[in-house]
């Protein structure tokens, strides 16, 4: 939603651009020129922030159709529950997001999901949506990549539906050399302590 006011202003400048100018509307010359360099950087601007650029690229990397491994941890310091299921992901909306399809079984029960992967350009974020079968609830995610950009960092708050109680949850997505990824998330409890 951060970006309602700005296009509310780029309407708002539509409906005005587009209104007829009667003689006693005319704007003076100095007025004239200078809305006409707002607008020229405006455009600028608005221009650069709709090209997908470098960030985008490197969402490539999990472009594809994948075998997954699934790793469920029930609680803290016990072995993992496992299963597998298959990921397709491609590109969408002229490479500007990765929307990924998932399914397979999670503890024994039928596994969807959908995640649409992006770069924002104006927050210089990654961000997330993902909606699964085990809920009615979409978390959004939000983060960054370490230096190389083969790993990306990102968070998103989750009430826990059983405890209705606010959690973070930390999501982080490695490219690995086999041309692959892996994906973890943890558990973020209040106090800071971290488990998947």
């Amino acid at each position: 939603m951060r970006h309602m006011p700005w296009i509310s202003l780029l309407l708002v400048l539509f409906c005005f651009r587009s209104a007829p100018v009667t003689a006693q509307d005319e704007p003076s010359q100095l007025e004239t020129d200078a809305t006409a360099a707002l607008n020229e950087e405006d455009e600028v601007d608005l221009a650069d922030l709709t090209i997908p650029g470098e960030p985008h690229e490197l969402l490539a990397g999990t472009v594809g159709d994948w075998d997954l491994t699934i790793r469920i941890w029930t609680a803290p310091d016990t072995e993992p529950v496992e299963s597998s299921g298959t990921a397709s992901g491609r590109w969408i909306l002229g490479e500007r997001f990765v929307e990924t399809s998932y399914a397979g079984t999670v503890m024994d029960r039928d596994f969807e999901a959908l995640k649409i992967e992006g770069y924002e350009k104006a927050s210089s974020e990654y961000v997330t949506t993902w909606r699964d079968n085990l809920g009615t609830y979409t978390m959004i995610f939000r983060g960054r990549c370490d230096t190389t950009c083969l790993t990306r960092t990102m968070t998103a708050d989750f009430l826990d539906p059983v405890s209705a109680t606010k959690l973070k949850i930390k999501g982080v997505t490695t490219l690995t050399e086999d041309e692959g990824y892996t994906y973890e998330s943890f558990v973020v409890t209040p106090d800071g302590k971290e488990f998947k």
